[in-house]
């Protein structure tokens, strides 16, 4: 568990240390908010479709290999995004991140079901999913204190090694699971076919789409809109995220809490996964028309808290519905759909703060697509996951 915490933790300090260069490459190498967003839109859509095929490359070769080969594509690529201030270098490394970090969450849903048995399975799940707030937290402070004091290449070169001394350990500590290459033909029709697929897609999408909002556009939020130092950035964009761990955390402990006293899997799922949404879509309004810093990163912090609190619940669907051989299938899948919903989140958000001038329009829009595309397809399109599950 510790390992698959630590995964997420480093896979998302390689994702924000380019948010935290944000305020540097707009300032000093002439970047706009557009042309940000697209770096950020680029590392998304590419990771968008790693995941879709790592689903069934991890179903394949197990977990052992395919974090092997994505954790070191990863690193390399973090690495890489010091070489070079030049937007092609840098989307060519940060694509590299996205084809590296396509199966960490298929081969991490995979250990889980094999690893722990139904009744701890949404606690390690949070767990699991907590790894990236923990990243965000600990990556915007670290990140802006390596750019002070080494400069800005070595923020990548740093965070890069991390990833490569993770895989060293992963190595040397994982057995479960065996590590033997199946031939087993990998058909993703049945689960295509199931209404709950497309409702888990759909949910996922908006959930991230506000995830990668705050994920890529936080620490430029606090320095360009509330003109914060970037060093106080760092420290201050990080709270949001401590507490979203905390709440991730407890989100899942409470959902098997709920589901032990006996209440539906179906009920404990939609209303966790949508009580978070809509919690989030409230306090990213707030935030949006708040005048003072003190509120708006209160209301900010609330909202990452609100979507953070429906991670488990949202993330813990594909291991509840898949059957055991498709696990990690439909956790692409479901990564997959969720990714396209994020994917735009950073190039659209660049491309209304160049328009409007500021991010109030930005908010409104995340605010709004996490509570129609995030709430009414996990309401209305995921059926009764206890039969599915039964089935499977």
């Amino acid at each position: 568990m510790a390992l698959l915490v630590a995964c997420q933790a480093i896979a998302y300090i390689d994702r924000v240390n380019l948010a935290v260069a944000t305020p540097i490459l707009i300032k000093n190498f002439g970047y706009s908010a557009k042309s940000i967003g697209w770096l950020g839109s680029i590392f998304n859509w590419v990771f968008t479709i790693a995941i879709l095929f790592a689903g069934p490359f991890v179903d394949r070769v197990r977990a052992r290999v395919a974090y092997l080969a994505g954790a070191t594509t990863w690193s390399v690529g973090t690495i890489l995004t010091g070489v070079s201030t030049v937007f092609v270098p840098l989307a060519f490394a940060r694509a590299l991140v996205g084809i590296g970090e396509g199966p960490m969450i298929p081969a991490g849903q995979r250990v889980i079901r094999e690893s722990f048995p139904l009744g701890e399975r949404t606690r390690a799940v949070g767990a699991f999913f907590a790894g990236n707030k923990i990243g965000l937290a600990v990556g915007i402070p670290l990140s802006a204190v390596i750019f002070h004091a080494f400069g800005l290449p070595w923020v990548f070169y740093l965070t890069g090694l991390l990833g490569i001394i993770w895989v060293a350990l992963f190595l040397a500590v994982y057995r479960v699971g065996g590590t033997a290459i199946t031939s087993e033909k990998i058909d993703w029709a049945p689960l295509l076919r199931e209404r709950t697929t497309w409702g888990m897609m759909l949910g996922n999408a908006g959930y991230l789409y506000m995830y990668y909002v705050f994920a890529t556009w936080l620490p430029g939020y606090l320095v360009l809109s509330r003109h914060l130092s970037l060093l106080n950035s760092g420290f201050i964009g990080a709270l949001p995220f401590v507490i979203g761990f905390f709440m991730t955390v407890f989100g899942g402990w409470l959902c098997d809490v709920l589901i032990a006293r006996g209440v539906r899997r179906t009920i404990v799922r939609k209303s966790v996964t949508v009580t978070g949404l809509v919690l989030a879509t409230i306090f990213t309004l707030c935030a949006a028309f708040a005048t003072g810093t003190f509120a708006a990163i209160t209301f900010l912090t609330l909202s990452v808290a609100g979507f953070s609190f429906s991670t488990a619940a949202l993330q813990a669907l594909p291991v509840d519905v898949a059957p055991p051989k498709l696990v990690s299938s439909l956790a692409a899948l479901h990564n997959f759909g969720g990714n396209i919903g994020g994917s735009f989140a950073p190039l659209v958000t660049g491309v209304l703060i160049d328009k409007s001038g500021s991010f109030l329009l930005p908010l409104i829009v995340t605010a709004g697509v996490a509570l129609i595309v995030g709430c009414l397809p996990i309401i209305f399109l995921v059926g009764n996951i206890d039969n599915e599950y039964a089935a499977a």
